[in-house]
């Protein structure tokens, strides 16, 4: 198989490749270093990439970033190295991939300094795939996908097999790397990895038995426009009422070190006894638990003492942009104001509210074409939505589209007036705003009409010390000012008390990573319940625990 043919059609769910951004820029021989047992002879491969490349080019990347694009289309056999680095992709196993983050950014960074080519492409593959599309679904390609613009390349690759399927992809964000491969007359353009499409129509398929299906690039910064008219999800009128505010909980605080789970934990499943790769969490007066169950695309709640059977609230329809569809939660939280759920649709780019009042099925889309990811709300019911597309958080009235600018929008980067990956939020009585400045390795504070923040937890790069954070995520704000932190690749939940910015201490986890009741596996969030009861989704568990507080 050719890189032009290697194609994934499982279409599974998979999450989101990050952390290569923050590596450092080393050079090709060192990026690769960690790949050498994997692949036989790769350093003489590297030689003779650096011997071959477009170098030096009008482009402006270095000898290394264009060896590291010219390494990737060449082949030498079923280790090659585009192989080796898409199979890693594709696979469940995040953490396998982390050895390959140091050339996913050489890689990245010369991508970057490309021209973006906005036309028609062409991928194929010698088997026959267009049963597996239908027209408007949603699909994301983990790999790297290397296209051409001209038909006649792919065509030459599929060797007039009947069976073979042609994808015609309209790309808005490929980049043209013609000129920097091993064959230059194949007119490459790379869509890069978890590029998304929609399916324009069901697959045509063609008097020689082979099929044409048509795919739409979905662009993270200008989506394809979505309806704003009322939505219709299928709600229950259950006993939420409260936003997320801060709780009562003593400075001396600790919790039982073994978890009971109270959602989840039979495995990953679209059962309603199941969750698949929890995400956001609300907790309210009565201890039930709203889970944005990401990998099933639905809201799912489980009511206090039941934790046999959740109920699905919203979405559950499959991943889809329809407005009775969600495709991606991240967050959701209640308005008790209106009785309603407002959620993070994600992957459909957009925050949707659904009335909870019994019997009513209408909902809206109150944001669209932005690239949220975590959701808070003041008591004055302003929304504030993180954008990870424009490393920034916005507040809105309920019902305007545009926002105000509270934090980040400074370009992505690690200054104090900057964010890089900002996703979960929390927002205390004085309006301060604080937030997962994921790939920062950091949580910033932003007080009320400032225009840097403040580091108040990590910030030293990323590790597992107690001055660190790992590409966390969720927190939590108390009434003290203490924050808690799920720190999430630390597999433990971390609390730093006013003052004490430098050091926190690990108040659950931190015993390794695992399914054990003292043990997570990827704590994404985590709430507190009115009594002092902390909950914490563990994704990679498939399940919410509580630890009861003593």
């Amino acid at each position: 198989m050719n890189r032009f043919g290697d194609i994934d059609a499982s279409n599974k769910r998979l999450p989101p490749v990050y952390g290569y951004h923050s590596e450092k820029l080393v050079p090709i021989e060192k990026a690769l270093e960690p790949i050498v047992p994997h692949i036989d002879e790769l350093p003489r491969y590297i030689k003779i990439a650096k011997k071959h490349c477009h170098f030096p080019p009008e482009h402006g990347l270095s000898q290394d970033q264009s060896a590291a694009v010219h390494i990737y289309t060449m082949e030498w056999g079923d280790t090659t190295l585009y192989r080796v680095l898409n199979r890693a992709l594709r696979s469940e196993n995040r953490q396998a991939l982390k050895i390959w983050f140091p050339y996913m950014k050489l890689f990245d960074t010369a991508l970057n300094k490309l021209p973006t080519v906005k036309e028609s492409v062409w991928r194929g593959i010698s088997v026959d795939i267009g049963k597996n599309f239908t027209k408007n679904q949603i699909v994301t390609w983990w790999s790297v996908n290397s296209c051409s613009s001209s038909p006649n390349v792919i065509k030459n690759f599929l060797d007039d097999n009947k069976k073979s399927t042609l994808f015609l992809i309209e790309a808005i964000n490929g980049k043209k790397v013609s000129g920097y491969t091993e064959y230059e007359s194949e007119d490459e353009v790379i869509l890069r990895v978890g590029t998304a499409f929609r399916v324009k129509s069901d697959p045509l398929v063609q008097s020689n038995s082979s099929c044409i299906v048509h795919l739409i690039e979905i662009d993270d910064n200008n989506d394809q426009p979505l309806a704003s008219a009322m939505c219709r999800m299928e709600l229950t009128s259950a006993a939420l009422s409260t936003n997320k505010t801060s709780v009562n909980i003593p400075a001396n605080a600790k919790w039982t070190q073994n978890g009971v789970t109270v959602a989840g934990g039979k495995g990953r499943g679209d059962a309603t006894n199941q969750l698949y790769w929890p995400r956001g969490l609300f907790v309210d007066d009565n201890q039930t638990v709203v889970v944005a169950d990401w990998g099933n695309n639905r809201i799912i709640q489980w009511k206090n003492g039941d934790a046999t059977n959740g109920q699905v609230v919203a979405g559950g329809k499959g991943a889809g942009s329809r407005l009775n569809q969600l495709y991606g939660p991240r967050d959701v939280l209640v308005d008790k104001e209106t009785n309603s759920l407002i959620i993070c649709d994600r992957d459909n780019r957009r925050v949707v509210r659904c009335s909870r009042h019994s019997g009513t099925t209408q909902g809206e889309i109150l944001i669209d074409n932005i690239t949220c990811y975590g959701l808070a709300m003041d008591e004055q019911r302003y929304l504030y939505v993180s954008d990870v597309g424009k490393d920034e958080v916005r507040r809105y009235r309920l019902g305007e589209k545009n926002g105000t600018l509270v934090a980040g929008g400074n370009g992505k980067g690690d200054g104090l007036n900057q964010l890089n990956e900002p996703r979960y939020l929390f927002v205390d009585r004085q309006q301060n705003v604080y937030v997962s400045d994921n790939w920062n390795h950091r949580v910033m504070k932003w007080n009320k009409g400032a225009k840097e923040g403040i580091v108040v937890a990590g910030g030293q790069g990323q590790g597992s010390a107690l001055t660190q954070l790992h590409y966390h995520n969720g927190l939590y704000v108390d009434t003290l000012g203490t924050l808690y932190v799920a720190d999430s690749s630390n597999d433990r939940v971390m609390r730093w008390t006013q003052g004490d910015k430098k050091q926190g201490t690990v108040i659950v986890g931190g015993n390794g990573k695992g399914e054990r009741a003292n043990q997570f596996s990827c704590p994404i969030c985590l709430s507190f319940d009115r009594h002092g009861n902390l909950y914490v989704a563990d994704e990679y568990n498939h399940r919410v625990q509580r630890f009861s507080i003593e």
